[in-house]
């Protein structure tokens, strides 16, 4: 059958073509802002924000039902730097290791039009020793290993497109182990935005402040997470750029 003739029996029993209806895949790989970790200012165990007050929910809903978000954040989650050691759990140190964890997560979530990374607070724990132009060149690593993750374990989807997000500042912390952890962090954090605008222009990929998108710094009571209305700024902020990277406002 011809090309015409299989579009004119698809209009005349209101057929679509199934590939155009499929909301665009986004995934949004990140750290605990992403998992949407709830900031407490004594330390002490909390929760994550509920679906609809996470950037990422709030994000599905600008963007509507043309796209579909998938979350994988990890709390203490770094670019491609091993973590702690927690002996009493299954976690292991690699665990947290962004680069290292981001081949399973693409395959796991094929197809993906647009993988938007924010990662890199965790890389200013003192311990680690980074400076902000390391942290960004760490960040441009992962995107290229989105750029090469054609074909997943089996099949033949296409490598998504990615989208580097400066992760936000750090402000003061209330949390003494917490500050002693990330001595030095606050300082380095407002270098953020001007060491991945350069890394990223080099690399020729889109990027986007996240800072920029909130105020500055993170507002959670622990001066390293999102508050509410950060999680809502940094949605309304990465919903256009996100349409501009996929050159699109609608299904594929």
């Amino acid at each position: 059958m011809t090309t015409i003739g299989t579009l004119a029996i698809s209009a005349l029993f209101g057929m679509t073509n199934p590939a155009r209806a499929e909301p665009r895949r986004i995934l949004a790989y990140g750290d605990s802002n992403t998992w949407g970790y709830v900031a407490r200012s004594d330390g002490q165990l909390t929760h994550r924000y509920p679906r609809e007050q996470r950037w990422t929910g709030l994000l599905q809903r600008e963007l509507g039902s043309g796209y579909e978000i998938v979350e994988d954040g990890l709390n203490l989650r770094t670019t491609d730097l091993d973590g702690e050691d927690w002996p009493t759990s299954i976690i292991r140190p690699d665990t947290f290791n962004g680069l290292k964890h981001l081949p399973a997560a693409l395959a796991a979530n094929m197809p993906l039009d647009l993988v938007v990374i924010m990662l890199g607070t965790n890389d200013l724990q003192a311990r680690y020793q980074r400076q902000p132009d390391a942290v960004a060149a760490a960040a441009v690593r992962l995107a290229r290993q989105v750029q090469a993750a054609s074909g997943g374990i089996g099949t033949a989807y296409p490598a998504p497109k990615v989208l580097l997000v400066s992760p936000v500042q750090i402000a003061s912390m209330p949390i003494e182990d917490w500050d002693r952890q990330y001595a030095g962090g606050r300082e380095k954090s407002v270098q953020f935005a001007a060491a991945f605008r350069h890394a990223a222009t080099e690399a020729g990929l889109p990027w986007i402040d996240a800072a920029s998108a909130i105020g500055g710094a993170a507002h959670g009571e622990d001066g390293l997470h999102l508050s509410p209305e950060d999680h809502r700024r940094l949605a309304s902020a990465l919903a256009p750029a996100i349409r501009t990277v996929l050159g699109t406002e609608g299904p594929r």
